[in-house]
């Protein structure tokens, strides 16, 4: 079997678990869930989705807690996709954790197969990026066995300018929004069985504050030595968190046909 047809395979046997859950307030979408703010006439839900499927997925769950959200995969259902969604168990007191947990006690989720976490409000300018960090996960978990994987950009460029002070209050250097030289999470996970499990061990559905995976799984996964790390060029993405962000989007769209 050569690369690309094992590659397929193992794409089409991954489980895309799409996290629809943010409202975008922050964007003055208050009445629009975030997931359904458009770019181009298209939803940042429909356009991740179209582009994991470009790159060999076929299976997706939406997590979300918006009965707007739900309307939008059933129209996406209706055009071919292998495509439903899963509701938060609550209104208040969720969080990604606590989701992904309901997902997998109720068997929307399969625990015993592979899932590829994504956020709709992340766009990738890479198109084959999806295909090439499974290629590395799977490499990472043959050779090292880890149970699962995050993507990363390098460097951080804070929206601010910073500012170093003496003890004497005098300012001795200024940089107008830096890069910092660290790693930064770009909101892509792939996780094994085996995280999963750990997810379901971990995560108390009986608290009544939300718990994200990010804060409860990664760092066990992290100090047991079961994270890959797949490093992409910060240039390939761009969050959409606020209106800045979207009208950024925008003009990357016009240069970028992906």
């Amino acid at each position: 079997m050569d690369v690309f047809a094992y590659l397929s395979q193992h794409a089409r046997q991954t489980q895309v678990v799409v996290m629809a859950g943010g409202e975008g307030k922050r964007m003055g979408y208050i009445n629009v869930p975030k997931p359904l703010i458009e770019l181009n006439g298209e939803t940042l839900l429909a356009r991740c989705i179209r582009y994991m499927a470009r790159n060999g997925f076929g299976e997706f769950i939406v997590l979300t807690k918006f009965r707007e959200v739900v309307k939008e995969v059933e129209k996406l259902a209706s055009q071919g996709y292998n495509i439903r969604n899963a509701m938060d168990p609550s209104q208040r007191g969720v969080g990604k954790g606590k989701a992904l947990k309901h997902a997998l006690d109720t068997g929307v989720l399969d625990p015993n197969r592979r899932i590829f976490v994504v956020f709709p409000d992340d766009l990738f300018l890479d198109g084959s990026l999806p295909l090439r960090f499974l290629s590395s996960h799977l490499e990472a978990v043959n050779r090292l066995g880890v149970w699962g994987s995050v993507a990363v950009t390098s460097g951080l460029q804070l929206p601010y300018g910073y500012v170093e002070i003496d003890t004497r209050g005098l300012a001795t250097s200024f940089k107008e929004k830096p890069v910092l030289p660290i790693h930064v999470s770009m909101g892509l996970y792939i996780f094994e069985p085996p995280a999963l499990g750990l997810l379901r061990e971990t995560v108390n559905m009986n608290t009544e504050e939300a718990i994200e995976f990010e804060n409860v799984l990664l760092p066990i996964l992290a100090e047991k030595n079961k994270l890959h790390a797949f490093i992409v060029p910060r240039d390939a993405w761009l969050p959409v968190n606020t209106l800045k962000e979207l009208e950024e989007a925008l003009k990357m769209l016009s240069r970028n046909k992906t």
